[in-house]
């Protein structure tokens, strides 16, 4: 009875209109015009003096016949309202008494709910709001089926529940690795229309890096995904399951009704895999409940699809993160063998490198410093933007490989071939200009053959870098050493001589 007197402090005590006490309480006109009648028409001169036993007889009466025809209450409407954001049971019980004034009390109205849920047991733990929260995770038991090469091999099913519906989302993936678990939860949440202000994973490392009670640590792209969409990632305490007993409940439906229904069906591929899952599926969102009226896709419809949040225009894309320190070259490594250049001012420092399917972002303490296209060629293995050079680096930008192939020319064929091989398979200018620049300066200071022979070999064994040509070229030298020409050393042919033999 606490709206009614406040009702009554508002109209009696502020004297405000009766428009002006519903619009402060939030109860409708119609609540308010009646409760005022019925204490005037009770000629009570002290409204305000009444306790609340008092005003409840006045302002909704008891029937007279103990109940028996008095008109039910819509349980499972008023259990679909209480799903709603802002929906309380005393509001349920007022909308009721104003279509029916001659039913229930409030105290016997919560019975009967209580009653209802507890008949119905699959909402008597936790009462989840619309649209509130989605949980997710893999099924523990997996499908078969049977791919080109007549090889066995494993789909894993995600699953993906609405708690306050009960509605499903199933698809089959070939791994569980990060990039099927963002694409998992994409797919999710189109099939919805909308997106849950909470998505609540368990502690798997596809969601969460550290486990911990109190803070766990987030996968970073996966937080990103969230917030992308505009929703807020809550994983389940470690140990916890009734943190997220709906998809517990989702995953054990999924693995009886589908995997299990399916495991007697050849299945040829993948594509037939994703096929089957999907028509069961949607099946199973059809299926009318065994207790409540109507199925998940009723209830769905009715309580839980204008509660989501919209989607954006477009579909999140997924990025890899990765930390990486940046080379005293200026450049950072992703991949094995792919290099990118950010600012020389950052060189030695740590930054994180976020990946696409189409571009490369390095970020420095939460600023981005560099944006490249993303490269897959790996013959290419720099790729360099000129603005990120020194001055004395920019210097010799302007250097060109045929200029280095003339100069290469000027000591033979064998030198010409492996400085134009050394240019094809160096694609980032200054580390490729360098090492010309210097091997070609040892030609300077040894004869043309073994430049050509250390040239030849340096080909044989894929030598690319100056430190090999140079040892190469020294081994060379020290196996066959250039003879020593003086005029007061005896050459060989003075002991060939008969008038110098004794």
């Amino acid at each position: 009875m606490e709206k009614a007197k406040e009702i009554l402090k508002l109209f009696c005590e502020a004297g405000l209109s009766q428009r002006d006490v519903a619009s402060a309480t939030g109860c409708s006109l119609g609540t308010v015009s009646a409760i005022l009648a019925r204490v005037k028409g009770a000629g009570v001169k002290d409204p305000l003096a009444l306790d609340t036993k008092e005003l409840g007889s006045i302002v909704y009466p008891p029937g007279k016949n103990n109940g028996e025809d008095k008109a039910e209450p819509d349980l499972p409407y008023i259990d679909r309202e209480m799903k709603k954001k802002g929906v309380t049971l005393f509001l349920l019980w007022e909308e009721y008494k104003e279509q029916h004034p001659e039913g229930f009390m409030y105290t016997q109205f919560c019975k009967k709910y209580r009653d209802y849920r507890k008949e119905n047991n699959v909402y008597l733990r936790k009462v989840y709001k619309a649209g509130e929260r989605m949980l997710v995770d893999w099924a523990g038991l997996t499908m078969a089926y049977t791919n080109e090469q007549g090889k066995e091999c494993k789909a894993y099913l995600f699953v993906a529940v609405l708690p306050a519906s009960s509605y499903l989302y199933t698809e089959s993936f070939r791994d569980m690795t990060l990039q099927s678990w963002i694409e998992a939860h994409i797919h999710a949440l189109e099939y919805f229309g909308g997106t849950p202000h909470l998505m609540v994973p368990d502690n798997a490392k596809t969601a969460v890096v550290k486990a911990d009670y109190y803070d766990p640590v987030l996968n970073k792209t996966y937080r990103e995904m969230a917030n992308y969409y505009g929703a807020a990632i809550v994983p389940a305490r470690p140990l916890a399951p009734t943190d997220k007993a709906p998809a517990e409940t989702g995953v054990q439906i999924v693995e009886r009704r589908i995997i299990a229904k399916l495991r007697h069906r050849q299945l040829l591929s993948f594509a037939e895999v994703q096929e089957a899952v999907k028509a069961e599926n949607e099946a199973l969102n059809r299926k009318p409940f065994q207790k409540l009226p109507g199925s998940r896709l009723s209830a769905f419809l009715e309580t839980e699809k204008s509660a989501l949040m919209r989607l954006p225009m477009r579909r999140y894309e997924f990025a890899q993160w990765k930390k990486a320190k940046v080379n005293f070259d200026y450049h950072v490594s992703f991949g094995k063998t792919l290099f990118y250049s950010v600012p020389y001012q950052f060189a030695g420092k740590e930054v994180d490198i976020r990946a696409t399917s189409s571009t490369i972002e390095v970020f420095c303490e939460g600023e981005r410093i560099a944006c490249h296209v993303r490269s897959y060629d790996t013959r290419r293995r720099y790729t360099t933007c000129n603005e990120h050079m020194p001055e004395k680096h920019r210097a010799v930008t302007d250097w060109s490989p045929q200029r280095f192939i003339s100069w290469a020319a000027k000591t033979g064929e064998q030198t010409k071939a492996y400085i134009t091989w050394l240019l094809e398979q160096r694609d980032h200018p200054e580390q490729a200009y360098k090492s010309c620049a210097g091997i070609l300066r040892l030609a300077g200071n040894v004869p043309a053959e073994r430049m050509e022979q250390a040239a030849s070999l340096a080909l044989t064994q894929n030598a690319y870098s100056f430190r090999h040509f140079k040892t190469l070229l020294e081994t060379l030298g020290e196996a066959s050493p250039s003879p020593i020409r003086h005029e007061n050393l005896r050459g060989p042919e003075y002991y060939q001589e008969e008038s110098h033999v004794e």
